[in-house]
């Protein structure tokens, strides 16, 4: 279960720590590339990936009822809900 999550100080990049004391941080590209909405997924079905700003910034976090966060990017993407599952399935897979 998720216990905290903030962006960096330099808006780059997810932190979060978990009620089993561990702590992971993902980079805002990472969550970029790995958004779930449907035209990131129809991008990734039709071209394998997509291009992501190298300077790619967090610009906001909103709450999506108990169990997930919706992510604003500085390239105006804001569709994806992120569930806290997910995330800690990306923290396994990227954070190293």
């Amino acid at each position: 279960m998720l216990e905290s999550l903030q962006v960096s100080d330099d808006l780059t990049r997810l932190e979060m720590t978990w009620t089993d004391g561990s702590a992971n941080v993902l980079p805002a590209q990472v969550l970029r590339q790995e958004a779930r909405d449907a035209a990131s997924v129809r991008a990734r079905f039709d071209h394998g990936s997509f291009a992501v700003a190298q300077d790619l910034q967090i610009m906001a976090l909103n709450q999506v009822g108990p169990a997930g966060v919706n992510i604003h990017f500085s390239d105006g993407h804001d569709r994806a809900i992120y569930p806290f599952v997910y995330l800690r399935e990306l923290s396994e897979r990227f954070d190293n």
